[in-house]
């Protein structure tokens, strides 16, 4: 998980709502971090043979033509 440094000087004299939501915000920002490396390296990959003959099946029963590949 990325690390992404607190900042407590910038939770100085806020409320303890305002301080949760920087906390959560943080928190949000690591899983989106985690998210988009996840599923880049998810859509990187080549389309599994299975599932590309699967798809040209599909256009055949549905009568469209494909638009490229995946």
């Amino acid at each position: 998980m990325k690390l992404i440094p607190s900042n407590h000087a910038a939770s100085f004299g806020q409320t303890h709502t305002t301080a949760s939501s920087l906390a959560d915000a943080l928190l949000l920002a690591k899983l989106g971090h985690d998210l988009r490396a996840m599923y880049t390296t998810v859509t990187d990959e080549p389309v599994p043979q299975e599932l590309d003959a699967l798809v040209e099946r599909l256009y055949a029963v549905l009568g469209d033509e494909p638009q490229g590949q995946l």
